[in-house]
């Protein structure tokens, strides 16, 4: 596909034809590229590898139940998730495009109509999550058994599923401005050094299965809070004050 694509915008049928000579591959260009896509790259990644630690720690405190309930958890989450992460993926070439042009107002503006629009969603499902976790497991599985443990499962993994915003409105940001170095590290930190080790540790030290759904919660208020703060602290304030400085 990627093939045809280039033939036909370096072809006779296309208004803007691009020019082979003007497409060599500058190392400097492909660094930056691989930089800001190895932030997705490492949240894909965590999230497999603390998947499987999901369900090896239920596997051994709850059994194949468990394992079950953990399965309908991560559907509903990518589906509710899916919005936020339009939204926030859209924003990107837009933060991108008025940084680049030295609009720092509107870039400004632009995290903060994500920012709204990304924490209304994000407020409204996760009180749907919570007012009624039964209806959402339903879709997917209607055993009694399921359904009367997966619901205190549902209100713990979903206790703070609202601050999952921040992460999301943070990151994108820092991957439309190209700082790729805070994108990498943010993605790291929810899932690889705190919801990983917590994974492992909290049901061993007496929490049992509910350790393994407090990980969750515990990670989204503090790794997205971490990356909010950053955000506002290293990009939105200095913005306004290059903005006050422009003749």
């Amino acid at each position: 596909s990627a093939a045809w694509i280039i033939a036909f915008l370096t072809g006779k049928k296309t208004i803007l034809r691009l020019r082979p000579s003007a497409m060599k591959l500058e190392g400097a260009r492909i660094l930056r590229i691989v930089g800001l896509g190895m932030s997705g790259f490492t949240m894909s990644i965590t999230n497999s590898s603390v998947q499987i630690m999901y369900n090896v720690m239920l596997q051994k405190f709850g059994g194949d139940l468990y394992v079950g309930i953990m399965t309908i958890i991560n559907s509903v989450r990518e589906v509710i998730s899916m919005p936020v992460q339009g939204i926030t993926n859209g924003c990107q070439p837009v933060l991108g495009y008025n940084y680049g042009a030295e609009e720092y107002d509107r870039v400004r503006q632009g995290i903060r109509f994500t920012a709204a629009v990304t924490m209304l969603y994000s407020l409204a499902v996760w009180a749907m999550t919570l007012a009624i976790p039964g209806s959402l497991i339903r879709i997917f599985n209607d055993e009694t058994d399921l359904i009367a443990a997966g619901i205190p499962a549902f209100r713990i993994y979903f206790a703070a599923f609202f601050c999952m915003s921040f992460q999301f409105i943070g990151q994108s940001t820092f991957v439309g401005l190209g700082k790729s170095r805070f994108a990498v590290f943010f993605s790291l930190l929810r899932k690889a050094f705190i919801v990983a080790p917590l994974t492992l540790l909290l049901p061993v030290l007496g929490m049992g299965v509910d350790g393994v759904f407090w990980a969750e919660p515990v990670s989204n208020v503090v790794g997205g809070l971490a990356c909010l703060l950053t955000m506002y602290c290293t990009v939105y304030r200095p913005l306004g004050r290059l903005e006050a400085s422009k003749p």
